[in-house]
């Protein structure tokens, strides 16, 4: 009796140690700060008291207006540099307070046009523009800004570095030597940290912050250029200097919006490629960081991390305090009340101390609060079998027992209602099943023993390697490698799969060569993310994927019969089996209902296998298909008739080689691009 009393306190609480090894193994793992950046970035968008925000400030970008104006006077990105030239000067005359450059100006450009830009943005003493830590700033280098100390008695550069998290999203910004920090006044003390959000560019038009378009400012810069340069031909500095500080100010009603305003400048049109991940949307220009901790430090002040040893000692008391709940084990409401009542508690108080400055980390502590209770509860096993049954009997209707099975052992494997997945469907359909229908008009039993001959040599190749079996449908198979279980390559799984199916149709044409029949394959293929879930009715219910990558392959399938080929893979999976599969480029297809084109291969063979003919006519094609997409009609030409001598059935090449012959005659305007519009499904 005394060993029971003895040991029964400690028998309560043996959960303790399997939850602390659990929860440092959390902690430490990319699961728990994957989890804490998703509820900062969701508190960050809706934050329970926005942040202050500056009132003297804007935002010019090169946006899609500027680049249809410009382009409408024949000027492409990037642009020249006398152009920027025009930009700050312009808002030099509307009056603004502080201009900040994000452009780093690494392209090659003219060296007069290097000069003008270096001359006129020197003068401009509210000008601070982007620099990174390799390289100096193009446009001033060390012997420019000793040559012209008086314009530069501060830095006036920052770096635009910054250093994503894991999930490439920039969530933190260090502010001393940054362009944010050159954008200040002020000395500047603050080291940086998360930054608080107030939006992207759309939210900021609706608190008030001009958000413009640099396509005016580069137009009204012009004339000042011109009389700055007038004044200093041989692009001196001094007489450059004095032309533009003599420019007269521009009038009120075109500079209200930046007269006494800092001015962050930047690029936000698509093709600029100056997009950067953040928390308030997928992507947004790159000046928005730069804005975003300039206005942190102006008005507020950025979010501190508690540190993370701390939120271990909070996880630690979050557990002892859900054990306490239970130390009687009479009964689960204890220990749930007090669960659910700590998580409301964590998750509510790091949102609500956000607005404080504070980011207290929750998932650490939560995840402590769920390990104490499942140690309380000791893992009920008859819940755990109950959830197994019901698991059964909801997916007992698939038609692949595979999934069955996967959901058995691993229940959290499938997320009921659906999930985002990248994985590779495969589609395929049978060439002649019209004919073999015809001969064997007499003879049904022999047709379905043809077809389910292909059927199940086809399934075999794709269980081979990894598949899950979607569906038939008539002499049809579709099936997707990457789900329910996942498959660290599925393109390449799915491409040897396709090549086997093939291979294995042509055994079948010789087993039933005495009936007559002569059967081809045609197989799509496209990799990407897709809707993975449950379809169907209670009585019956279908596992299985939706999606535009899923239409794509199906489209692929029978683009085949347009190109004359066997197997088409979407420029996705082309791109991951690269160099482990031989393809070749056919065109960039637009298939119908949609606008975007994607480029299709069609896959030849693993290298290996390839025989000698093979690799001399893409020894042929593959340079002229590069050289037709870069415009040099005529080498392509040339390629496209050897790759065609080597093949000469092949439609592709014969059709490329007519196109080629008729652009190096009279080329496609400049907005040509190689693309076929497929009209049938």
């Amino acid at each position: 009796m005394p060993t029971v009393v003895r040991t029964s306190p400690v028998s309560r609480w043996r959960w303790l140690w399997p939850v602390a090894l659990l929860l440092l193994g959390f902690h430490f793992s990319p699961a728990g700060p994957a989890l804490d950046r998703a509820f900062l970035d969701h508190a960050s968008r809706h934050p329970l008291r926005a942040p202050p925000l500056p009132a003297d400030s804007a935002l010019v970008l090169v946006d899609e207006q500027t680049m249809a104006a410009m382009s409408a006077q024949g000027v492409r990105w990037p642009y020249p540099r006398r152009v920027f030239a025009q930009l700050f000067l312009a808002l030099h005359q509307a009056g603004a307070k502080r201009i900040v450059g994000d452009f780093t100006f690494f392209e090659e450009s003219d060296a007069m046009d290097d000069q003008v830009l270096a001359n006129v943005a020197a003068a401009v003493p509210e000008l601070v523009l982007a620099r990174t830590a390799e390289r100096p700033p193009v446009i001033w280098d060390a012997d420019f800004v000793r040559q012209h100390a008086d314009y530069f008695p501060t830095p006036r550069t920052g770096l635009v570095e910054f250093r994503p998290d894991d999930d490439g999203i920039a969530r933190a910004y260090p502010l001393p030597g940054s362009l944010a920090a050159a954008a200040l006044e002020t000395t500047m003390t603050e080291p940086g940290g998360l930054l608080r959000w107030h939006g992207g560019l759309e939210k900021l038009r609706t608190l008030g912050v001009p958000v413009l378009s640099a396509a005016p400012f580069i137009a009204a810069g012009e004339p000042g250029l011109q009389q700055v340069l007038a004044a200093a031909p041989d692009l001196e500095f001094a007489p450059m200097a004095r032309a533009l500080a003599a420019l007269p100010p521009f009038p009120e009603e075109f500079t209200r919006q930046v007269r006494g305003r800092v001015v962050f400048v930047g690029a936000n049109a698509s093709s600029t490629f100056d997009v950067k991940a953040l928390p308030v949307g997928k992507v947004e220009s790159g000046v928005m960081l730069h804005w975003t901790a300039w206005a942190n430090h102006t008005a507020g002040g950025f979010i501190a991390a508690v540190p993370r040893p701390a939120l271990l000692l909070l996880a630690l008391g979050v557990a002892l305090a859900i054990g306490w709940a239970g130390r009687a084990q009479t009964s689960l409401r204890g220990p749930l009340f007090m669960t659910g009542g700590l998580v409301v508690l964590l998750a509510g108080g790091a949102y609500a101390l956000l607005s404080a400055g504070w980011f207290l980390a929750p998932a650490t502590p939560v995840a402590a609060g769920v390990l104490a209770l499942l140690g309380v509860v000791a893992e009920s096993f008859w819940r755990e079998q109950a959830r197994k049954r019901e698991i059964q009997a909801m997916f007992g209707a698939y038609v692949d027992p595979a999934v069955v099975a996967t959901l058995v052992r691993h229940p959290d494997a499938i997320r009921l209602g659906g999930e985002r997945r990248e994985a590779t469907v495969f589609f395929s359909d049978l060439v002649g099943f019209t004919d073999l229908s015809e001969k064997l008009r007499d003879e049904p039993e022999k047709m379905v023993e043809v077809v389910n001959a292909y059927l199940e040599e086809t399934s075999e190749c794709l269980h081979r390697h990894g598949a899950y079996v979607d569906k038939y449908i008539g002499d049809a198979v579709m099936a997707v490698f990457g789900v329910p279980t996942a498959l660290p390559d599925h393109a390449l799984a799915a491409c040897r799969a396709a090549l086997e199916a093939r291979q294995a149709l042509a055994a079948i044409n010789t087993r039933y060569a005495a009936v007559g029949v002569t059967l081809e394959v045609r197989i799509g293929l496209n990799t990407g993310e897709m809707i993975v879930g449950n379809l169907g009715s209670a009585r019956k219910k279908n596992y299985t994927v939706m999606g535009d990558a899923v239409n794509l392959a199906s489209r692929l399938e029978g683009a085949n019969k347009e190109f004359g080929t066997g197997i088409l893979l979407g420029e996705t999976t082309a791109r991951a089996v690269a160099g482990r599969m031989a393809t070749r480029p056919l065109t960039r297809l637009r298939v119908k209902g949609k606008l975007q084109a994607v480029e299709v291969h069609e896959l030849v063979g693993a290298p290996a296998d390839l025989t000698a003919e093979q690799r001399a006519f893409l020894d042929c094609y593959l340079p002229a298909y590069a050289a037709y997409g870069l415009r040099r009609f005529a080498e392509a030409a040339a390629d496209f008739g050897r790759a065609l001598a080597l093949r000469p059935d092949d439609a592709v090449t014969a059709e490329l080689l007519r196109l080629a012959g008729l652009y190096a005659d009279e080329p496609p305007p400049p907005d040509w691009e190689p693309i076929l519009i497929l009209k049938s499904k």
